[in-house]
């Protein structure tokens, strides 16, 4: 029992990203860059099941994420993807897999760090349905994130 504690441990920290990043973007009405808002509505369930989104301040202009209630019940390592992804969205990467790509080269996590956010995608069939998107969901999402960005030198 020991020695799967001890596992699970080291698995777990080495999933833990160095260090959260500063997250900015670009407000839609000044153009100029500014850190991004992060807004928690972690009891409110989003339509499509989004974890998170990346957005603007509809009045102000100024880059957002919003967090959902999927979020709240996500273990920390899968919060920190999360948060890069949603970051990588404000750089500039539109398309899903992109910002997953983006994220991971943040995070520079080590290989048990990566099977752990491989595995939960899979396990909670997150999802990418989005209208700038496709259509891909646990598996099909994650095999699409591989191909893309784990299997060459992208990272």
């Amino acid at each position: 029992m020991r020695s799967c504690v001890a596992i699970l441990a080291i698995i777990l920290v080495a999933a833990a990203p160095v260090a959260a990043a500063a997250c900015t973007g670009t407000n839609i009405k000044t153009k100029q860059r500014q850190t991004v808002q992060e807004i928690y509505r972690t009891g409110v369930s989003h339509p499509r099941r989004f974890i998170a989104e990346a957005t603007h301040d509809p009045k102000t202009g100024r880059p957002v994420i919003i967090y959902y209630s999927r979020y709240a019940s996500a273990p920390g390592y899968f919060k920190s993807f999360v948060r890069a992804h949603e970051c990588c969205h404000h750089a500039g990467n539109r398309n899903e897999i992109a910002a997953n790509c983006c994220a991971l080269r943040r995070l520079r996590l080590s290989a048990s760090g990566l099977a752990a956010i491989r595995n939960y995608i899979i396990s909670k069939d997150i999802n990418s349905q989005t209208v700038v998107d496709y259509q891909g969901q646990g598996g099909l999402f994650w095999s699409k994130t591989e191909s893309q960005c784990l299997g060459s030198a992208k990272l």
